[in-house]
């Protein structure tokens, strides 16, 4: 009887090496072919791009398999039994089973980045890679383990209650919002904007009603990526942030009608969609654990349960309402910079957009669902039917 539960423990193990060790070794694989073709730089970069979420995806079926084999179960019942604290216990409970699927991912991203610069002629390093993803996904774990800490400290006769653990999670997402900019600012180099051009900008924000603290060039210059984004829900603790690329091969129209982009954001209150969006989230999750126990299901009965219904969950979030309202935040903020600086200008600037990032203007569907922002393409198309 006792073979069981051994063998798939093994299995599980095997599966660990798998999550760890494939989906690299296929983006690598994949990437090499892609090099190989004789298409353009664009269409390579979005073949890249197209393999490298594919591969990212695979490495999340590791949680699939995980939960198929009863490792949550087992893991929960193991780390039940030991004399930790209920903090150190739900920490390691999350570390089994997200850390080998992080590792595949930064590996996968690597590879990627790797097999990018391959195309750019940009050198990139590991730490490089590593800071990126840190940046990405360091704000979210470090939101799970606060909250985490704070379910499992606070008196259950609070915890318990719906309402309360709901006005817990909507204040640390205000906060996050709040303080978050200021953190990001913080983190990997910055450089020195032109004064003028500075002065300029921040002026041009004046205008229109935006209060922003400061204009921010981040990102290494010999990165070939121009970008641009505002962030910050309140005005004191707002930043504009460009890359070097951005400043050194766009024209001031052309850098005016992407501030004005970001500007839109503002004015369309998006970031603060965002938040409440974010908010929305819990009460979405209550909607469903609701839904499930009118029905018989007890999310809370077991492990395997909860991170079923939980990962169907976000999934249909995430791909279904949040990059919906992302994508047309989008359109809005574009919307808004043709309005103020033209629609010639804006069009030309999201087409160089599309030429330096060697980004196709037309994607699919579906990538523009997963990557949660609209084609070039269609963003043109908008423009154009105003």
């Amino acid at each position: 009887m006792n073979q069981i539960p051994e063998f798939s423990v093994i299995l599980w193990f095997l599966m660990v090496i798998a999550c760890i060790t494939i989906p690299p070794r296929i983006m690598r694989w994949f990437g090499e072919k892609v090099l190989q073709k004789d298409v353009s730089e664009k269409k390579k970069i979005y073949d890249l791009m197209k393999i490298e979420l594919l591969c990212v995806s695979s490495s999340m079926t590791y949680i699939i398999i995980t939960i198929l084999l009863g490792m949550l179960d087992r893991a929960y019942n193991i780390l039940n039994s030991l004399l930790l604290p209920k903090i150190i216990k739900a920490l390691l409970f999350i570390f089994i089973i997200v850390s080998p699927m992080l590792i595949s991912i930064f590996l996968v991203t690597y590879e990627a980045v790797k097999l990018g610069t391959k195309i750019t002629k940009g050198k990139i390093e590991k730490k490089d890679v590593f800071g990126e993803l840190a940046q990405v996904l360091g704000p979210m774990f470090v939101f799970i383990f606060i909250w985490i800490i704070l379910i499992l400290s606070l008196p259950e006769s609070l915890t318990s209650k719906w309402w309360f653990s709901f006005v817990l999670f909507s204040i640390l997402v205000l906060i996050f919002f709040t303080i978050y900019p200021t953190i990001f600012i913080k983190i990997g180099p910055t450089y020195k904007l032109d004064p003028k051009l500075k002065e300029e900008i921040l002026k041009f924000c004046s205008e229109y009603g935006v209060k922003v603290k400061d204009v921010v060039v981040k990102g290494k210059p010999e990165h070939e990526g121009a970008n641009a984004m505002i962030t910050g829900i309140i005005p004191n603790y707002r930043y504009i942030i460009l890359t070097p690329t951005l400043l050194r091969d766009f024209d001031k129209e052309e850098i005016k009608a992407i501030v004005a982009h970001e500007i839109g954001h503002i004015k369309g209150k998006h970031l603060w969609i965002n938040a409440f969006a974010a908010i929305s989230w819990f009460l979405f999750w209550l909607g469903i654990v609701y839904g499930a126990s009118n029905i018989g299901i007890d999310i809370s009965s077991s492990p395997l349960t909860f991170f079923v219904i939980l990962s169907f969950a976000v999934l249909f979030w995430n791909l279904g309402i949040e990059s919906w309202i992302i994508r047309r935040n989008e359109f809005k903020a574009d919307e808004f910079a043709a309005r103020i600086c033209g629609k010639e200008v804006t069009v030309r600037a999201l087409k160089k957009l599309a030429e330096i990032n060697l980004v196709p203007e037309k994607t699919g569907k579906w990538f523009e669902v997963i990557s949660m922002h609209p084609s070039i393409e269609n963003r043109i198309k908008h423009l154009q039917r105003l």
